[in-house]
């Protein structure tokens, strides 16, 4: 595909053990699938900046990107940044239903269990796992 993007933005948002996960709408690219929320930076955006955009895009909230934790490249060569994100007080989660079907609170052990994990936040997890970051 050549709109693919070749760089992406993840916020990693963490409330206890459980962590904000998305289930993509049926009409974006991976549809079907669970993931963290995030998409494509912008040509001159930063990662950070997209990380703020991409929220507000997907589920309708304005967040702070703290800090990148992790940087990884996909099988298809897509590098994709990290966030530690927080949803900013009194924000209410609104998905925008042409990029989210649905969003869950889940723990680090019921997302890898899902047959529909984005392979690129399977390995965020394994990552995690062992060690290579931490949140």
């Amino acid at each position: 595909m050549s709109d693919f993007p070749k760089r992406a933005a993840v916020a990693v948002i963490v409330d206890g053990p459980k962590f904000l996960t998305i289930l993509r709408s049926r009409s974006v690219r991976a549809p079907g699938q669970i993931c963290f929320p995030g998409g494509g930076i912008e040509v001159a955006e930063s990662p950070q900046a997209a990380t703020v955009r991409e929220m507000r895009e997907e589920l309708g909230v304005d967040v702070t990107a703290q800090k990148e934790i992790w940087t990884s490249v996909s099988p298809r060569g897509l590098e994709i940044h990290w966030w530690k994100t927080v949803i900013e007080i009194g924000q209410t989660i609104i998905p925008n239903p042409d990029e989210v079907e649905s969003f869950s609170w889940l723990t680090a052990r019921e997302i890898v269990a899902c047959t529909n994990l984005l392979d690129s936040n399977r390995c965020f997890f394994e990552a995690l796992e062992n060690g290579v970051f931490s949140i």
